[in-house]
């Protein structure tokens, strides 16, 4: 089956939060469930299928502009989307092939000139040379609408150490409401994004945790499969209240747009 994609906000410039940081007044917790409707843009198609994990960049009209490879993990074809979006806006990245049946079609390239995605079968090298540049502008329309995203969505960004990286679930509002550990690659950041969303529906995936000065409550996703914690709040001024945030945050993730 296939899954719509995610939202994410690309934000490089900010360091992971500190739970011990982070201030709760006492008031009771909310977090909005709205989601800005948002201008018809390109989207990724990622799914698993026969042979393992691909995707799909689609124009605003849903044509599909390249698809990939099989990947073995969903955390691959995650590097894969990102690869196409680092490259996909240069246009010497493509190329023209001549097809088996005298038709065309284009590759994108990354930096060290492997197939990231391959365009559909053109009737002539001159529309497999359109469909190369409509998914240049593709490419720089879908950067720009990470690059404005505001509201609920998720936000993966490298912190202040090179080399990891984090992921936020920010509520309509704005604010900060989960955050995960360190990875090793903003692909496994996105990756550990889908967790949320594939975890956080289940108020049972969550516990309330007392900070170690015992004084307030944060809230652990964990992954149902394994246990593994996925991500984090920030502290609540009572047991309550982050109770509230979880099942806040519950009826908040179906509304977080995906890729």
């Amino acid at each position: 089956m296939k899954t719509t994609g995610l939202l994410v906000s690309l934000a490089l410039a900010f360091a992971p939060l500190s739970i011990g940081c982070a201030v709760d007044d006492g008031s009771d917790p909310t977090v909005e469930t709205a989601s800005d409707e948002v201008a018809i843009r390109p989207t990724f198609d990622l799914w698993k299928g026969t042979g393992g994990w691909r995707f799909n960049f689609l124009a605003s009209n849903g044509e599909t502009l390249v698809s990939s490879q099989a990947y073995s993990s969903r955390t691959a074809a995650l590097g894969g989307v990102l690869s196409v979006l680092d490259n996909g806006g240069i246009a010497s990245r493509y190329e023209i092939k001549p097809s088996a049946d005298g038709k065309a079609y284009f590759n994108l390239l990354a930096g060290n000139r492997k197939v990231i995605a391959t365009s559909e079968i053109y009737a002539t090298g001159e529309n497999a040379q359109g469909g190369a540049d409509a998914t240049v502008r593709a490419t720089a329309a879908y950067l720009e609408h990470w690059d404005t995203a505001t509201g609920a969505r998720f936000a993966v960004f490298e912190g202040s150490t090179a080399g990891k990286f984090y992921f936020r679930l920010h509520a309509k509002n704005g604010a900060v409401v989960l955050q995960s550990e360190s990875y090793s690659s903003e692909a496994a950041a996105l990756n550990g994004a889908f967790s949320v969303l594939d975890n956080g529906t289940a108020a049972s995936n969550y516990e309330v945790v007392k900070t170690t000065t015992g004084s307030r409550y944060y809230l652990r996703l964990k992954s149902a499969a394994n246990g593994q914690i996925i991500g984090t709040s920030e502290p609540y001024a009572s047991k309550a209240n982050a109770t509230r945030a979880r099942d806040a945050i519950v009826a908040l993730l179906p509304e977080v747009e995906l890729l």
